[in-house]
């Protein structure tokens, strides 16, 4: 797999010879018009858009200190329009994703005050969905930025920016899910290059910003910063600055608003984050042990061991971090649309290789796994009933008691989820250990991992690219086999 014929540095190829052209981009761009026209899990982003906007009222009638407690009280009456859950309704996220949505919503919010909008929830969600898919496209340029600091060849960093932007992951978990998790991975791409620039304080305030949207870039920060730094002072700043932000937004709003608190407990009454670090155990002499934080404990101690040379640092980063997640979905409870979190490190591991197309199709089975185990789960009619497609057709066509032929597949014949989530898992583990054996056995000449230089084909790429129609299609297919009479 490594042999020294793949290890020509230098050696002109014709893919690095080029850069992402239209036909590229034409092809994630059909995938991820599918996926939006046929697909909307859509009461997430009615629910926190319309949240947002009251964030908004909130502000200009200066109540803003009492956001939390208005959402309890408007959701009581029934006061917003998406599916009924079954559940109480409460403002779930920390207030820095409510202002950072309220800032994107506000021109819709000033619109809709100017000149009624028949329709303002409706295009609340729709505007909050767009934000989604602008920041993938953020992602695309901060990836390609990111790997320019990496890689010496510049035509190799657009790859693998086009190859972040046309990963199944980005289609499945930002449109076809409708989630904002992007935004927490736009800033992590921006903190990582900060990292490898050596602006460690600065990491640290953008991955502090990240963790308010989502808790898992705080698991990143730590290995990382061992890696690099030794001395306990300068740790404990560090540190500090991450998690200070998450604090502040959590410590004020339960001083100044009854709401929050009562929120908190309609949150984690039956869903604790905590349950989940110590849901998955063994069996030990005193008491049971956490997989996780052993897991984890052991990554940071193996980072702050470590003492690699320069050239060595980027990727030995890029492998702790993606470890510490793995760590993180491996053991504990996650949403499916979270799994996006990995996918900057996914993307700079693969380009790290020197036999590229086997990094691919590890990537490919890893994302392949994790689908089909999201199609068993995850995939209901609602998702579906929701989108654009659905909203102009179901006047010709019977709604399918059979909607999800895969997960009927699997329970008809005693299948479990255990297959797709074990190549998902195989494909994660053998990633990381192909990454690590890469660097240990550089060829001569090259002096880091992302000196590298090989050939692949665009039908590689495309047809990852097109793994996303194993959940696209399936529906689709019986959905259209079955016309009104």
């Amino acid at each position: 797999m490594f042999s020294r014929q793949q290890l020509k540095f230098g050696e002109p190829t014709s893919f690095f010879g080029s850069t992402p052209g239209i036909i590229d981009m034409l092809a994630v761009v059909i995938l991820s018009l599918a996926a939006f026209i046929f697909f909307d899990q859509w009461y997430d982003m009615a629910y926190i858009s319309q949240m947002s906007s009251d964030f908004l009222d909130c502000l200009f009638t200066g109540k803003i200190f009492n956001f939390y407690g208005y959402v309890i009280a408007k959701g009581a009456e029934g006061g917003y329009m998406a599916p009924d859950l079954g559940v109480p309704v409460g403002a779930a996220y920390n207030i820095v994703v409510y202002i950072v949505l309220a800032i994107w919503q506000l021109p819709i919010y000033i619109a809709n005050h100017i000149s009624q909008l028949s329709r303002y929830e409706m295009i609340l969600e729709l505007w909050g969905r767009l934000f989604g898919i602008l920041m993938a496209f953020v992602g695309y340029f901060q990836m390609t930025s990111l790997a320019k600091t990496l890689m010496a060849d510049k035509n190799k960093a657009k790859w693998a920016g086009y190859y972040f932007i046309s990963s199944p992951l980005i289609i499945y978990c930002v449109i076809i899910r409708n989630q904002l998790d992007m935004v927490s991975v736009v800033l992590i791409i921006l903190a990582l290059n900060l990292y490898f620039n050596k602006k460690y304080t600065a990491f640290c305030m953008i991955m502090a910003v990240a963790s308010c949207f989502k808790i898992m870039p705080f698991f990143i920060v730590i290995p990382l910063l061992f890696l690099v730094e030794k001395r306990a002072g300068k740790l404990i700043k560090y540190l500090s600055i991450t998690i200070s932000l998450y604090a502040i937004t959590n410590i004020i709003p339960y001083i100044v608003d009854p709401g929050y608190s009562a929120t908190l407990k309609m949150v984690t009454s039956d869903n604790s984050f905590s349950q989940y670090i110590f849901k998955t155990t063994i069996t030990g002499g005193v008491s049971d042990y956490s997989i996780f934080l052993l897991i984890y404990f052991l990554i940071c101690v193996i980072a702050y061991v470590l003492k690699p040379n320069e050239n060595d640092q980027h990727i030995y980063a890029l492998i702790l971090g993606f470890a510490s997640l793995a760590d993180f979905f491996m053991f504990i409870k996650w949403h499916p649309q979270w799994i996006v979190l990995l996918l900057p490190f996914i993307t700079l591991l693969v380009f790290s290789l020197f036999d590229f197309n086997f990094g691919v199709l590890l990537d490919m089975a890893l994302t392949l796994g994790f689908l089909f185990t999201s199609i068993i789960l995850h995939l209901t009619p609602s998702v579906f009933t929701n989108s654009i497609f659905y909203t102009i057709t179901c006047e010709y066509f019977a709604t399918l008691d059979n909607f999800n032929p895969i997960l009927f597949y699997f329970y008809g014949h005693g299948y479990s989820t255990i297959i797709p989530s074990t190549l998902f898992f195989s494909g994660i583990i053998s990633l990381l250990l192909v990454s690590f054996l890469n660097n240990r056995r550089r060829g001569y000449g090259i002096t880091n991992s992302f000196d590298n230089n090989y050939k692949i084909s665009r039908g590689l790429l495309y047809a990852r690219s097109a793994i996303i129609l194993v959940y696209i299609l399936p529906p689709l297919i019986m959905y259209l086999s079955h016309p009104i009479a």
